[in-house]
């Protein structure tokens, strides 16, 4: 079974990116949604990796893959939980 990986940061001095980022994580974990999170200010590498994935060189965390698939951002994360989507977006279903 492949591995759902939130991308994100420690590192930010922006307060919208904290605040999505806990958001995404707290409803992953309401769920009982087993996620692994990954801190792109590690490494650049991971940046790099997370950007490849999303398919846009300026893309920002949280973003959100399951294996090899992007499943997206913060806005189509949160438009599938009101939607009652989330499995399907998260390509668990």
């Amino acid at each position: 079974m492949s591995t759902l990986k939130v991308y994100s940061t420690s590192v930010t001095g922006s307060r919208e990116i904290k605040s999505q980022q806990s958001e995404v994580t707290r409803i992953l974990d309401g769920k009982n949604i087993k996620y692994e999170l990954v801190d792109i200010s590690q490494d650049n590498t991971l940046r790099e990796e997370m950007r490849a994935k999303a398919g846009n060189p300026k893309a920002i965390p949280p973003q959100i893959v399951n294996g090899d698939h992007y499943c997206g951002d913060y806005e189509l994360f949160v438009e599938a939980v009101e939607q009652n989507t989330l499995q399907e977006f998260l390509k668990l279903a």
